[in-house]
């Protein structure tokens, strides 16, 4: 994926989502950025397996809508 900060150069990043694991009642599945602001590691916690997933790609358009685009986009989808 390429990042682009707002007056910035492109620059590559890389985006991981974990497969989501049951922890208790709550599903959580690990989101794992490096190069927006370097590498980090996210916990998103979800009602089931789904939303875990669905969370986590929310939180990495997110990330990067706050300081930038992410080229392909994940979120908004263009309606089906």
């Amino acid at each position: 994926m390429t990042f682009t900060p707002a007056g910035g150069s492109p620059r590559p990043v890389s985006v991981r989502i974990g497969e989501p694991q049951l922890q208790g009642d709550a599903w959580v599945s690990i989101v794992e950025l490096d190069g927006f602001r370097g590498a980090e590691r996210l916990r998103v916690v979800g009602v089931d397996w789904a939303q875990a997933i669905e969370l986590a790609a929310r939180t990495v358009a997110s990330e990067c809508q706050r300081t930038g685009t992410l080229e392909p986009p994940m979120f908004p989808r263009p309606p089906e």
